[in-house]
This record gives structure tokens, sequence and C-alpha cells, in this order.
């Protein structure tokens, strides 16, 4: 059997669940409110630092494609790996949550028709988002003054930590990542 890859259409919210012969009074907006409100939560913060640097970049995908060997691809054919991390957290917490990004060389999932088997870091370069905002009470993940980029490219990564798993925002540091405001993504990553 072969199973073909189903391509997703963008959706408007406004879609509504269907049971029997007739739309139910459910709309696809009501999951998306449900599902994806806490923005501090590590998933969903993760897939937001995504958005916030396509729409920085102007990336023009429609639709986020999970699972894929990077995280955006630039019009140029730049690819990025986005990661993200928060000192708050939604959950109650006796400290500060350390700063640390996950780096693990990964395999190309084996229906892509470039899978070789080998783990690498498929991407041109890395931006790891940081939501710096340390109040409970201000802490906003929509704005992007809260935020502050920090942009590597992946051959640095390859050669000064070539099998490392994670990193540490100090041990990124020492790397000497660009660091740039949500203004300045895009002219980091396209100088």
């Amino acid at each position: 059997m072969n199973l073909n890859a189903i391509i997703a259409q963008p959706k408007s919210g406004e879609e509504r669940f269907r049971f029997a012969e007739g739309c139910l009074e459910i709309k696809l907006n009501d999951f998306w409110i449900w599902n994806q409100s806490n923005l501090l939560e590590n998933r969903t913060r993760g897939i937001l630092a995504e958005f916030i640097v396509k729409q920085a970049l102007n990336i023009d995908n429609a639709i986020r494609i999970e699972w894929d060997s990077y995280d955006l691809i630039t019009k140029e054919g730049l690819k990025i790996e986005v990661k993200s991390a928060a000192y708050v957290q939604s959950w109650k917490q006796k400290k500060y949550s350390d700063i640390s990004f996950g780096i693990a060389p990964a395999k190309m999932d084996p229906i892509h028709p470039l899978y070789d088997g080998t783990s690498r870091r498929w991407s041109n370069l890395y931006i790891f988002c940081v939501l710096e905002n340390k109040d409970q009470e201000t802490i906003n993940p929509l704005n992007l003054n809260q935020w502050v980029f920090y942009v590597l490219k992946t051959e640095i990564l390859d050669l000064k930590a070539p099998n490392q798993k994670t990193i540490g925002l100090n041990s990124l540091l020492k790397l000497k990542p660009a660091k740039c405001n949500f203004n300045e993504l895009k002219t980091v990553i396209l100088s």
C-alpha cells in the first residue's frame, strides 16, 4: 500500500464540526482556543516562536509542517531550526527555569526523498528564542519586546558541539551568536 501525503489547506477557524447529516455549533476556533491559549506551555510556546520567526522573516508558508527536518525555509532556500525557552513557566515553580535548547542531530524521516540513514543537523542556521520576562504578572509571549533572539550558523554547532544533544544559554553565548530583537531578526539573517 502506498499512501501519499495529505496536503493540508489553511483553515479560517469558522469551520464547524459535523455529526450525522449536519453541522454542530462547535467551531474549529473553539478547539484552537481550548488547545492553544496557554502560550507559556512549552509545546505551544515553541510553535509560537516558529510563527514569530516566520513573521519576522516574511516567510510565506501557509501551514506549519510537523516533524520536518527543519522548521522554516526562506525564499532564498535558507533552512532554519527554531528553538525556544523561557525563565517563567505556566506551572508552579520554585525557581526560574534554566535556559537550554535541544540541538541533537537527527535522522530524516525514512520516507523523505533525501533520507540516507545518517543523523545530522539539517538546517543552515538555528534561531534560539528566549522569552526573557521574569515577572509572572506581566509576562506575555505576544509582546515581542519580551523576546530576544540568538542566531547561530549550524556549521558552528557542528564544529564546536558535534554530538551534543542540548545547549545551555551560557554555552551558547560562548559560541558568539548574533543577538537581536524582533525588528532586527531579518537583517541579521540576511546579512
